[in-house]
């Protein structure tokens, strides 16, 4: 299959930002991510049996996969959003699992998918090693991943003091991210278990990157020990908030211009990795 045919030109759709901008309003930054993330998953074409690690309730997935696909097993370490997972009827099989040590056979699997799953996993070795375990021969594993360019724009966004590295360690323990691999590393890694890259592709460049990074750092900010987000999602005032009017204005004004540039044709770098790495005999 020709990767670079169907990937390096890649164009998103309005249709993703509608979906994602409709469902999480709230949480505008995970829209512009999840959004244009959705371009690329939407495109794999998958091969039966399917494993996607990291679905968490199921509320992503929704609109990454096609409505047309059945994913045979979905799983995720936290059991809490499971139930909905399920009540989305993607996923054939719904399971609580780790992914250092998941509850498969051997080659089990022709297609293994993560999206922006694995900076989360704390020993993300073991869980390649895991993925390299139940693939078949030639299986393919898709996966979305933050890289070191992310820290870059971060620290270059709060000055590159001492400060900013304050800032960055809040920023990566609040998300859960344990890890910012190159892809040289990961090359190295997937090597090492039987496995090569075939294809990569950088998105989120760095001015997007930016717009992205200050939602994210709104989003989260603290009042009376409650995030921002929490407070329009879940509190009394969601009530009184003109859900509409604020709907079409992240599309149409804040989120329409980030979004159409966040997926750039052949870029050399970017904030986030799509890797597709084949196992090999």
């Amino acid at each position: 299959m020709d990767f670079a045919k169907i990937y390096d030109n890649i164009k998103p759709k309005q249709l993703y930002l509608d979906n994602y901008v409709r469902e999480y309003w709230f949480a505008p930054q995970d829209v512009l991510l999840r959004s244009i993330e959705a371009n690329i998953i939407s495109a794999i074409t998958f091969k039966h049996p399917i494993l996607d690690i990291g679905i968490g309730d199921g509320g992503i997935s929704r609109f990454l996969f096609s409505k047309k696909l059945r994913i045979d097993v979905g799983i995720d370490i936290d059991e809490q959003g499971l139930q909905k997972a399920r009540e989305t009827r993607i996923y054939k099989k719904v399971l609580q699992a780790d992914a250092q040590k998941m509850p498969f056979k051997d080659a089990c699997f022709n297609t293994v998918v993560s999206n922006s799953t694995f900076e989360h996993i704390e020993d993300d070795l073991k869980a390649v090693r895991e993925v390299s375990r139940v693939l078949r021969k030639n299986g393919l594993f898709f996966m979305t991943v933050p890289n070191p360019f992310l820290e870059k724009t971060v620290l270059s966004i709060e000055g590159n003091s001492k400060k900013a590295k304050l800032a960055l360690n809040k920023f990566n323990t609040r998300l859960q991210h344990f890890h910012y691999r190159s892809l040289m590393e990961w090359e190295k890694i997937f090597k090492k278990k039987n496995m090569r890259v075939i294809y990569y592709k950088y998105y989120y460049p760095e001015e997007i990157t930016k717009v992205w990074y200050g939602l994210m750092k709104f989003s989260i900010r603290k009042i009376r020990n409650r995030e921002v987000w929490s407070y329009i999602a879940h509190s009394k005032f969601n009530r009184i908030i003109p859900k509409q009017l604020v709907v079409n204005v992240l599309k149409n004004m804040i989120l329409k211009k980030p979004y159409f540039l966040g997926l750039p044709p052949k870029a050399d770098k970017g904030s986030m990795l799509f890797l597709i790495a084949q196992k090999s005999a």
